[in-house]
């Protein structure tokens, strides 16, 4: 009787260990794909941005593992520009999603500063033969300097993009309106929930698709 009890005792604690693996994986899943991404080396997609790039659980939205989360939190187009080597370019993708200027705008940077950042940042990308794709920057809640200054990179973006034939994606039309960003698809001020990266997902999805990547 009491080796019966320790079987089931044994067999339930073994089955609760599991259950708690599994969990586990699933919660980290995408976090645990980046390690292996890293590890191997060479990954095909590179997501390149601040915060609201390495927000994205890009492994689980995008369906696939050969995608790099290279995001950088807190960091503006200056900090992009000079690590670029080591967080795309090192690691030669087929093409690299960037998405930034937010930063540069809360700090005050000026917009011809921002759009010469981001201009190398596209040569550079183009000159090692890597198929940049800008994602527009994303309007803030409620905040009409942002907005303005936010429209004029965009402008830029679209013009730069249009003459270089760069493919760029404006989720703005999506989740935005005349006041900035929605709050069905943000969490905070500035950074984006669930709903907003799923329509991020599957722009990124469509140009993938067009591109043969």
């Amino acid at each position: 009787m009491k080796k019966q009890r320790l079987l089931v005792f044994s067999l339930a604690l073994n089955a609760v260990l599991i259950l708690t693996f599994l969990a586990f994986g699933y919660i980290y899943r995408d976090k645990i794909v980046q390690r292996f991404v890293k590890m191997k080396g060479n990954p095909t997609i590179v997501m390149y941005g601040n915060s609201i790039t390495a927000q994205g659980k890009w492994v689980e939205l995008l369906g696939r593992a050969d995608v790099m989360n290279n995001g950088l939190p807190g960091q503006a187009t200056y900090h992009f520009l000079k690590q670029i080597d080591s967080y795309v370019i090192d690691l030669h993708p087929k093409i690299c999603f960037i998405k930034g200027g937010i930063n540069d705008i809360t700090l005050g940077v000026a917009q011809d500063q921002i759009q010469a950042h981001y201009k190398a940042i596209l040569e550079i990308l183009m000159e090692h033969n890597i198929t940049p794709v800008v994602t527009l920057t994303v309007f803030e809640q409620n905040d009409p300097y942002s907005k303005r200054e936010v429209d004029a990179l965009n402008r830029f973006l679209v013009s730069y993009c249009t003459q270089k034939n760069i493919s760029y994606i404006d989720l703005n039309q999506y989740i935005s309106d005349s006041t900035g960003l929605r709050a069905e698809y943000a969490i905070d001020k500035t950074h984006l929930n669930t709903k907003a990266y799923k329509i991020w997902a599957r722009e990124i999805s469509r140009v993938l698709k067009e591109k043969g990547i």
